[in-house]
């Protein structure tokens, strides 16, 4: 089962719950998955069933990942801003 994008501090997110159906608990710790420059939440969608088939995983996309979030979920910043938010000076 597929859960629906959500937005966390603005950024997009995806959480997934064991796909198991047993009535064990599950013991495992949960994945977070930070994606690399280029990955998004669609770059892993492939490997989602096995990640989650035992433990819940959530995907999250950092800044300058993944599509821009709706003007009211993150109000769009001008490019001096967004540089402020992601230099290293």
């Amino acid at each position: 089962r597929r859960e629906e994008i959500r937005y966390i501090a603005g950024r997009r997110a995806l959480l997934l719950h064991p796909t198991t159906s047993s009535k064990q608990p599950v013991d495992h710790p949960p994945l977070i998955i930070l994606g690399g420059m280029a990955q998004s939440i669609a770059s892993w969608e492939f490997h989602l069933p096995h990640f989650a088939k035992d433990r819940s995983v959530l995907i999250y996309e950092c800044l300058g990942q993944g599509p821009l979030p709706p003007d009211d979920i993150f109000p769009k910043v001008d490019l001096d801003t967004y540089y402020t938010d992601v230099s290293l000076e």
